[in-house]
């Protein structure tokens, strides 16, 4: 812009002195550079409308503290190379944030499709959206540039860094059955509701446990098997809106892992921007907890629910849960309605009977 600028007293210098000293060559000159700089004007209002640029994110899932790189894919349409491209970039959990701000350029952009790159670190955890907020095109001469609009868009998720949170768990926990529909796959139990198999009548089994039509087709005693229910006696209500958000979703996300190991299955339950409502999913292995923790941050509201426990329950009422950790944007942390370790509560060990 700054040659821009220079062009027009440089030209009316040149016609100045073309005057004074009545001089054909500075005249030729000062119509030259106008000339020059108008048919530059025409060159890139004709240009500007053919470059296009979209966003891509080789890496959409890092950890947080971790360098990925964005990419910026520039397409030129033109016959002839673009001057330069500059790209305005800002990224975010969502709207209510505040955007951090990038700025991307390359000059010389040949015709077809060209890529900028730019190293991002991001040290709170989260799902961010990359935006392309403005493009400017440049003349081949840098006198002067047009703003253009061109929606383009990419997604991260940037993973928390799971660190071990002390809890003891109680025997209520370890052997807590409750009303479910989810039953072990694995061993029997003593939930008469649901079988688990058939199997050999064994010494000590109880009569009303034989299958007689299979008994009779057989020839043999068969049994039934009860089910063993997997209840979950623990639910974790993850943090809602976008005030430190990131410092209590590690904490919960570490909390859900160390459980998880501890073999504890438990719920994970948020409220969903995209529904409306309360959801939760169930965290028994390792597999279940990335789709929990990644579904969740995908799907979380940016506004602070501050009934989400209460509209838990009235969603599943007749379900029976044994504790509840409640985290809060503002770093508080309630365990079964109640304070938990004040700001320190990651330090302070969680005994959940």
């Amino acid at each position: 812009m700054l040659r821009f600028l220079l062009v027009l007293p440089v030209a009316f210098l040149l016609a100045w002195e073309a005057l004074i000293f009545e001089s054909t060559g500075f005249a030729l000159l000062s119509v030259s550079v106008v000339v020059f700089a108008v048919l530059s004007f025409l060159l890139l209002l004709w240009q500007q409308r053919k470059v296009d640029v979209r966003l891509g994110i080789p890496m959409k899932v890092a950890e947080r503290g971790q360098k990925f790189q964005v990419r910026a894919e520039v397409r030129n349409r033109n016959l002839f190379p673009v001057g330069k491209v500059q790209i305005f970039l800002a990224y975010g959990e969502n709207q209510l944030t505040a955007r951090e701000k990038r700025r991307v350029s390359m000059e010389d952009v040949p015709r077809g499709e060209s890529v900028i790159t730019e190293s991002v670190t991001i040290h709170r955890s989260g799902y961010y959206e990359f935006l392309v907020k403005r493009v400017r095109i440049y003349d081949p001469f840098g006198i002067f540039y047009f703003s253009i609009r061109r929606k383009a868009k990419a997604y991260s998720m940037i993973l928390p860094k799971l660190e071990e949170v002390p809890v003891k768990l109680g025997e209520g926990v370890k052997h807590f059955y409750g009303e479910t529909m989810d039953y072990d796959e694995d061993q029997p139990g003593m939930d008469p509701s649901e079988v688990f198999g058939i199997r050999e009548f064994h010494d000590g089994d109880k009569l009303q446990r034989i299958h007689w039509k299979l008994s009779a087709r057989t020839e043999k005693l068969m049994v039934k098997e009860d089910s063993l229910p997997k209840g979950c006696a623990i639910v974790l209500f993850m943090p809602e809106g976008t005030e430190n958000n990131g410092r209590m979703l590690d904490y919960m996300a570490s909390l859900s892992f160390t459980l998880m190991d501890a073999k504890c299955a438990h719920y994970v339950a948020w409220q969903s921007s995209s529904r409306s409502d309360v959801l939760r999913l169930r965290v028994d292995d390792e597999e279940s907890f990335y789709v929990a923790l990644t579904t969740y941050m995908q799907d979380v509201s940016a506004q602070k629910e501050t009934e989400l426990v209460e509209r838990y329950r009235e969603k599943y009422k007749g379900e029976q849960y044994l504790h509840s950790v409640c985290a809060y944007a503002d770093g508080t942390l309630m365990v079964d309605g109640e304070a938990h370790g004040g700001k320190e509560h990651h330090l302070e060990e969680l005994f959940l009977r």
